[in-house]
């Protein structure tokens, strides 16, 4: 019995390091280990609920084995669960700068007649710093119905706006100058990348938002995990869904390089927010991050979360990152709007 607990615990151990370290395999060389950095967070559960039983079998040789494949995956899982206990402290006195990224989802307009609940939401948290992506791509979202009852308070509060006129955009309490940012004509409806030089008292924060090409699920993908039976069509919505995977994780190299290019053309300071369409750990994320980028939920969050909760598919593909001179004191995931997609909060001081 002892041999084959050891053989499983191998097993999950080499499962859990290839989810855990796919994302340093470039996807348009081999897909797979992306697919299994999507998987980590279940493969991290199962090989948490495999120990257990191995202590409890005092099956301790196995257990060794698959605590230390936990331990060398530590690096990847505290991007997804991160154990910050408490919050760091601000400085009294200091600046301090509060910022949000939502995908508003074209603000949900077609076919509502009631005040927006996403641009309501953005108002009532009163940050320095808005991007948004999914604005609208065809014309500007302060035309909407849902969106003018609160135009008012939209121009009080943020006096510096940069229309969602190509789907991601910024408000501001402050003054900026936009950046020529690079564009990807083979992917332009489904990827977008906006910068903007902000005025911040102190020295200027260079913020950038994103939003990388989508997977584009639909309902009939997310069937293949409605029921334990197998349906004539399930070996045809697996494809389906793998052929989507593979597209868009290929496709968000280019794009994420792009960034990574004008991040390492920046000097000072730097916001990098909005919709990746990747999870924590990805190729994407990584390349994304180099060396110098850091994640504001990894570094202040307690917990896994999800920002993106439609067809039955809960992951979280948006992000906040930092570089310079800011320190996070917080980040918070709220489930507030009527997007397909939560909005993050965060709270930096000025070093």
């Amino acid at each position: 019995m002892k041999y084959i607990f050891r053989l499983i615990a191998i097993v999950a151990s080499f499962a859990l390091l290839f989810a855990a370290y796919g994302g340093r395999v470039d996807p348009t060389v081999w897909i797979l280990p992306s697919m299994a950095t999507l998987a980590l967070p279940v493969v991290a559960g199962v090989c948490l609920l495999l120990l257990l039983l191995l202590v409890l079998f005092r099956q301790w040789r196995s257990a060794v084995v698959l605590f230390g494949a936990l331990l060398l995956s530590w690096p990847t899982l505290r991007l997804i669960s991160p154990l910050n206990i408490s919050s760091p402290k601000g400085t009294p006195g200091s600046q301090q700068l509060k910022v949000l990224t939502m995908n508003v989802t074209e603000f949900n307009w077609l076919g509502n007649e009631q005040p927006s609940k996403n641009m309501r939401y953005i108002l009532d948290q009163d940050a320095d710093i808005v991007v948004i992506q999914e604005g609208l791509v065809y014309f500007r979202y302060e035309q909407l119905p849902t969106v003018k009852p609160m135009l008012s308070e939209l121009y009080k509060k943020y006096p510096y706006r940069k229309e969602a006129f190509f789907d991601v955009g910024i408000l501001s309490k402050y003054p900026f100058d936009e950046v020529q940012t690079p564009i990807l004509a083979t992917d332009a409806l489904n990827y977008f990348i906006k910068a903007w030089d902000v005025d911040v008292p102190g020295d200027d924060i260079r913020v950038i938002s994103m939003h990388l090409s989508s997977l584009k699920f639909n309902q009939n993908d997310s069937q293949i995990f409605d029921s334990i039976n197998v349906p004539s069509g399930r070996k045809r919505r697996i494809k389906s869904v793998a052929k989507k995977l593979g597209d868009g994780f290929r496709k968000h190299v280019p794009q994420v390089m792009a960034m990574r290019k004008l991040v390492d053309e920046t000097v000072g300071d730097v916001l990098v927010m909005g919709d990746m369409n990747d999870t924590p750990g990805s190729f994407a994320y990584r390349t994304l991050c180099g060396d110098d980028l850091r994640d504001a939920w990894a570094d202040t969050g307690f917990g896994p979360v999800y920002t993106f909760r439609a067809n039955h598919l809960y992951v979280k593909i948006d992000h906040i990152f930092y570089r310079g001179n800011l320190k996070p004191l917080s980040c918070r995931r709220d489930k507030q709007g009527e997007s397909d997609h939560y909005p993050l909060v965060a709270v930096f001081e000025r070093e």
